[in-house]
């Protein structure tokens, strides 16, 4: 099973890119939990559950980023249904107009062969403890 969440990882990711919630509802568990530093910075993080997760997320993201973008994407297998990807966002925020590039990480925790928990960090390290590996 690790090889196969490796490569949804992946195809979550390009979903993203093209804002597809139908392509991420489909790699999503129904109770889906999805935490972001993302759109809550301030506070450490905004929760999403549930089917309208990937929509609430992505209407989050337009209000606190004019622009952004994943560069440098790589997935690590965690084992045990957990898998880590390693990023970079690079963005604009949308009241500031600053320009950000920050190292981020993604845990993914999968049941059933879907994505069950997703939780974003604002670091590599901390994205890979959470599922058990270090850098």
């Amino acid at each position: 099973m690790s090889l196969e969440n490796v490569e949804i990882a992946h195809k979550v990711r390009e979903a993203f890119n093209r804002e597809d919630l139908v392509d991420l509802a489909e790699f999503s568990d129904d109770d889906l939990e999805f935490i972001s530093v993302f759109t809550a910075v301030d506070s450490g993080g905004a929760t999403y559950r549930g089917p309208d997760s990937w929509a609430d997320y992505f209407e989050a993201m337009h209000e606190a980023w004019a622009e952004w973008q994943i560069e440098d994407f790589r997935v690590l297998d965690a084992g045990d249904d957990r898998v880590v990807s390693l990023f970079r966002l690079v963005g604009t925020g949308r009241r500031s107009g600053v320009p950000v590039e920050q190292a981020a990480g993604l845990a993914y925790w999968f049941r059933n062969g879907k994505i069950w928990r997703l939780r974003a960090y604002s670091d590599h390290d901390e994205a890979l403890e959470a599922v058990g590996l270090s850098e």
